[in-house]
């Protein structure tokens, strides 16, 4: 072969090793950046701050009470929202939301394989897809027990404020109480009552439920008893605290209960107007659950009414620095206790 041919050959070949190198360079790159990056800000956990890896988060926020974490894809975003500052909203909102009611640790997840490692080896897990994080806190409020609903933090008040199964009527009607609410309250009209309710190993067999009111230190009408029934459950004793809280005030007096269970404050002020609309069923056609005390509670506040008085209620967040709620708490716990 001449050597001119023999040496644009061997260009040809270099180039082509090149072309291919380059190629294998570019899939890299792409490869890299396609894979979103990871952080996950601790708010408030064991040892606040950012971390790399779903594992090294949950050692810090598992059974940490009121637990504040969030995912990001960006390392200055995650740094500051763990300091505290505001973080603009990620223009990529979440399309599901992994509801984890029981797992360890429980919460909301926006990644499956994050949810998944929450319910693996845990017995008898709940959970479900949504798109929406408000039923997925929801869910989380229904089918979770009080450290769940807890560890939502400040995501509760995405429960608190649907508007589902309210109609413009009985928003107007709560807006408009809500500012005689506020009057009562600073003229020292409204008797403010604290109830709590307390199970232990709730929704299992041998399960134990009790039932806190408390109205101050020292008052005659603090409460603490065992659930009456076989459903030992806490949803149950949280609404019979209200609904006795509602007995033992006089039928005259304005109340106003403070309560952390978010489940029951929505039973009686929200759900039931659309319960009572399509015949005490869901939304989804099934029936109401506990609805034996939910029509207690509304014949109890309908008397109320009849009598010119108020019943007001305030979420608080539970076992937090309250001391109403720590006392309710505490009866509650007695209660659950007794024989």
């Amino acid at each position: 072969m001449p050597a001119m041919a023999r040496k644009r050959r061997a260009e040809a070949a270099h180039e082509g090793s090149s072309s291919a190198d380059a190629g294998q360079d570019t899939k890299k790159r792409k490869t890299d950046k396609t894979e979103e990056a990871k952080f996950y800000a601790v708010r408030a956990g064991h040892v606040p701050g950012v971390y790399k890896t779903w594992a090294e988060c949950t050692k810090q926020t598992w059974g940490f009470k009121g637990a504040h974490y969030k995912k990001f894809s960006s390392l200055s975003d995650a740094k500051a929202w763990a300091a505290g500052k505001h973080v603009a909203a990620s223009k990529d909102t979440p399309s599901k939301y992994y509801a984890v009611a029981v797992g360890e640790p429980t919460g909301i997840y926006t990644d499956w394989a994050e949810a998944s490692e929450a319910i693996k080896g845990t017995k008898g897990p709940k959970y479900k897809k949504f798109f929406t994080k408000q039923e997925a806190v929801e869910y989380i409020i229904a089918h979770g027990n009080k450290a769940a609903t807890d560890a939502l933090g400040a995501d509760v008040n995405l429960a608190l404020k649907s508007e589902s199964e309210t109609n413009a009527n009985t928003e107007e009607e709560t807006s408009a109480q809500a500012k005689r609410d506020d009057t009562l309250t600073h003229n020292g009209d409204v008797i403010p009552i604290y109830t709590d309710g307390a199970s232990s190993s709730n929704g299992k067999v041998g399960a134990r439920a009790g039932v806190g009111v408390w109205f101050g230190n020292g008052d005659e009408r603090n409460l603490s008893e065992r659930l009456q029934g076989p459903l030992q459950t806490n949803q149950r004793a949280e609404l019979t605290a209200i609904q006795r809280a509602l007995e033992l005030a006089p039928r005259d007096a304005s109340v106003q209960i403070f309560s952390d269970s978010a489940y029951s404050i929505k039973c009686v002020t929200e759900w039931s107007v659309g319960w009572k609309a399509r015949g005490w069923q869901t939304s989804k056609g099934e029936s109401v659950k506990n609805r034996d005390l939910v029509e207690k509670i509304l014949d109890l506040m309908a008397d109320k009414r009849e009598m010119g008085a108020l019943v007001m209620f305030k979420w608080v967040k539970g076992h937090a620095s309250d001391p109403g709620n720590i006392a309710a708490d505490r009866l509650a716990t007695q209660g659950a206790k007794m024989a």
